[in-house]
């Protein structure tokens, strides 16, 4: 299988923030200080769970 080059560039970061802003009825600023919140594990540090 071969792979196609990318229909569209990237999003940069700011565009990126600038759509979910959008999408969700907020401020970019908003989605940044919700972003900066968001505490994440790296997988080295992740608690295993089996349900």
């Amino acid at each position: 299988m071969s792979q196609e080059p990318p229909a569209e560039d990237p999003l940069s970061t700011d565009e990126l923030t600038e759509l979910l802003a959008e999408a969700e009825g907020t401020t970019p600023e908003a989605i940044e200080r919700g972003a900066a919140e968001i505490e994440i594990a790296p997988p080295s540090e992740a608690n295993v769970v089996d349900e």
